[in-house]
């Protein structure tokens, strides 16, 4: 986007409030697999408890492990919505202002094309992360896809990652190169 002059100030807030929420959902994420997985609680818990006398299974260990980390998690949910709200406002925002980005379609640089399908790829990974997310949430275990809505669910954050990596990288290193204020201008306008 070499021709970007200014984002509006409606453009950086909904970019930073979704930056900044992918980040909060990825650490939900690292939290539920690492510190707060079930089995890990449930050892601590047994340990702690059998220090006191007192003995638990491990399934009653497991139980009460998963309901300390679903106090958690229900932020995960509740930062899930507002993603979904987030990329609803900036699709509407976008279809009604205008895009800020290339059109992979015009006969642009080999750059600005590849940079225009990376931003729809990141916008279709994130719309089926909500939609999944939602199945998931609403429709619960018996739903008969439940088990292909949560791989596809997990599988697309791998695509969010890609492109906060992608994106990170080719914002300093066009800050570094031909636009020296690509940062300051997503800050400030």
């Amino acid at each position: 986007m070499t021709s970007q002059l200014h984002f509006p100030k409606l453009h950086r807030l909904i970019h930073w409030l979704l930056a900044f929420s992918i980040l909060f959902i990825l650490l939900t994420i690292v939290l539920r697999s690492t510190w707060m997985d079930k089995t890990h609680i449930a050892t601590i818990l047994q340990s702690g408890l059998q220090n006191d006398n007192i003995s638990i299974s491990q399934q009653q260990a497991i139980t009460i492990a998963k309901s300390i980390r679903n106090e958690m998690f229900q932020w995960h949910y509740i930062v899930g919505y507002f993603i979904g709200i987030l990329v609803f406002i900036r699709l509407y925002y976008s279809k009604k202002v205008g895009l800020f980005m290339p059109n992979p379609l015009k006969k642009n640089s080999l750059h600005d094309r590849l940079q225009g399908l990376l931003y729809i790829a990141f916008y279709l990974f994130l719309t089926s992360i909500v939609i999944t997310g939602l199945v998931i949430h609403f429709l619960g275990h018996d739903f008969i896809l439940y088990s292909a809505c949560k791989t596809f669910h997990k599988l697309s954050w791998w695509g969010v990652v890609g492109f906060m990596l992608i994106h990170i990288s080719g914002v300093i290193f066009a800050n570094g190169r031909d636009n020296k204020d690509t940062i300051t201008k997503i800050i400030n306008g």
